[in-house]
């Protein structure tokens, strides 16, 4: 039996991630500093850009598991599951990023919250 193909969270989190998201963020490296900054600046914990994002995963994972316990149609969880893919692609784009150890220079210029502008805070 042939199943129809289904409305794919992974692609809509690519279209995402790679479109608006990084037209209006840049790209997850710098987005995620902004939000380690912020974090900091917010609880006194410093968070590399990595946990930053791992953070968000965390934050999705626990939304779904929500949805698991309540049971929730597949369409309430849907902008989870798309944020879980779209984050984890952005892990893997700050990982890459860091093993080529670029990172330092396309983040040179944000030292920490006060650097970010007021739009950030």
């Amino acid at each position: 039996m042939k199943h129809e193909p289904w409305d794919s969270t992974s692609a809509e989190a690519h279209r995402l991630v790679f479109g608006a998201r990084n037209e209006t963020y840049d790209h997850p490296a710098i987005d995620y500093s902004r939000t380690a900054a912020l974090f900091e600046a917010l609880t006194g914990i410093d968070l590399s850009v990595r946990e930053a994002i791992c953070f968000m995963l965390c934050v999705k994972l626990s939304r779904v598991g929500a949805g698991l316990d309540h049971d929730f149609p597949s369409g309430k969880i849907r902008d989870s599951l798309v944020d879980l893919a779209g984050y984890a692609d952005c892990l893997f784009a700050v990982w890459d990023l860091e093993a080529t150890s670029s990172l330092d220079e396309l983040l040179d210029d944000i030292d920490g919250p006060e650097d970010l502008g007021p739009e950030y805070l």
